[in-house]
């Protein structure tokens, strides 16, 4: 059992500064939000000075005060994402949703759904990404999400706030999705199968596992050989399935949700496939280098841990 006073910066952050700052207007409630994640990173001086290392390594020839930058983005984009958790219930309709986000090219997917087309919507930890689904949803398309946190157990030994935070995190990403989420894993393959039939699932590709897991492929990622799942690569092959590539980007009004080409699996081997989703990838991590989650997983991906 946790002692009574034990990460109580955590729970003061999740059942009252959030809850709290989600009842201002909305530019007031973001700012605060991008403030407290730069006390974030002064407070987390390690792992901010990992995550600019590994920026370093990954982009090299920047000076230290570029780096600096990309990693305060950093934390202030991940406090504004924690914040969406308590707007969720206010993104059901279009209207609400039109008023801080604009979609692009969405005509692209309406048409594929209407032809019947299986959907794997790929993204990766860009951003505020999450937006996607609820976005689709409210515009009628429910979708469907793989996703690594339980809300049932504690998988990953969270701090307690931290995993009660999660779990009503989940809970209100699901109402918004309107579509089934399921966990990542063989088990789940045939729920995951007849889910594709129904509606679009969002899947991220930048999921780093470690070296040797079965199923990883290996392509180029930032000048060195990077090891993927192939898993979408695959499932797209046995369903047929049209491959959506999808990022959201911030601006000052509001967020972007793009659209971008799609990928058809066609005759492409999963090793060819994978390296034309992850050098798409790659390309946006580098116009905005602060927004992408996975930074301090790097080593995972080039497989040196």
């Amino acid at each position: 059992m946790q002692p009574p006073l034990e990460h109580w910066d955590l729970e003061l952050k999740y059942r009252l500064l959030f809850p709290a700052l989600s009842r201002l207007p909305r530019y007031i409630a973001y700012r605060a939000a991008s403030l407290y994640g730069k006390l974030e990173c002064a407070k987390q001086k390690q792992m901010a000075e990992q995550i600019a290392h590994q920026m370093s390594r990954a982009l090299p020839g920047e000076a230290e005060a570029q780096y600096r930058q990309w990693t305060n983005y950093f934390y202030a984009m991940q406090q504004r994402e924690i914040l969406d958790t308590w707007y969720y219930p206010q993104l059901r309709t279009v209207e609400q949703v039109a008023k801080t986000i604009q979609v692009k090219n969405f005509e692209q997917v309406l048409e594929a759904r209407r032809d019947g087309r299986p959907m794997i919507l790929t993204g990766a930890h860009l951003g505020r990404f999450w937006m996607l689904g609820v976005t689709t949803a409210a515009y009628g398309i429910a979708t469907g999400a793989l996703a690594r946190d339980d809300e049932g157990q504690n998988t990953w030994n969270l701090p307690e706030p931290e995993f009660r935070y999660r779990r009503l995190k989940l809970s209100r990403l699901r109402t918004c999705y309107r579509g089934e989420f399921l966990m990542p894993g063989a088990s789940n393959m045939r729920p995951l199968l007849e889910a594709l039939r129904k509606q679009p699932v969002a899947i991220l590709l930048d999921v780093p596992y470690t070296k040797g897991s079965a199923g990883l492929v290996a392509v180029p990622f930032f000048g060195q050989q990077a090891f993927f799942p192939e898993g979408t690569v695959k499932l797209a092959k046995k369903t047929g399935a049209l491959i959506q590539p999808f990022c959201v980007e911030e601006h000052r009004h509001g967020l972007i949700l793009n659209f971008l080409p799609a990928h058809e699996v066609g005759t492409l081997s999963a090793d060819e496939s994978m390296a034309l989703l992850v050098a798409d990838i790659e390309g946006r991590i580098r116009s905005n280098p602060g927004r992408w989650w996975q930074w301090p997983a790097l080593q995972m991906f080039w497989g040196e841990v």
